[in-house]
């Protein structure tokens, strides 16, 4: 029985070293490749990318319209050209690297939580909290852009 217990204690501590050797994030880390992007993908990307700069660029007359107290013309800026911004910027997340689309997936949510928040400060006519999201919109694409891969 004690020789039986002693062999099996070895075979455990055999197991145990190749799981922590090839299980460890060390192992994972040399295991694992870099993402390349092939050019086709890469044509999508900054097909996506352009469509998504050109309504963070639209983004600048929203302070002008908060400024003038022009609530409703933000509203409809919002409902209107920035409409279609949730769904772009989550199909260009769908097209990155897969161990960053989570992340851009979230900055893209938080995008969208911040012009919902704009659009609520227009109803309530709060200059303040307008501005301030508006700045935390900039802030989250800016995230976002950081996740893009440069062509």
């Amino acid at each position: 029985m004690v020789r039986f217990r002693s062999i099996l204690a070895m075979v455990l501590a055999i197991v145990a070293s190749i799981l922590l050797f090839w299980g460890s994030p060390a192992a994972a880390a040399r295991s694992a490749k870099p993402y390349v992007y092939t050019p086709a993908q890469l044509e999508q990307i900054q097909r996506y990318t352009d469509d998504v700069e050109e309504l963070r660029d639209r983004m600048l007359e929203i302070p002008t319209l908060v400024q003038q107290q022009r609530w409703i013309d933000v509203k409809t800026f919002i409902h209107g050209p920035l409409g279609e911004l949730r769904t772009k910027m989550f199909r260009l997340s769908r097209t990155l690297d897969p161990k960053v689309q989570k992340t851009a997936q979230v900055a893209a949510k938080d995008v969208f939580e911040h012009l919902i928040l704009i659009d609520e400060s227009a109803d309530a006519r709060d200059t303040t909290k307008a501005l301030r999201n508006y700045n935390e919109v900039l802030k989250d694409l800016d995230a976002f852009f950081d996740l893009i891969p440069s062509s």
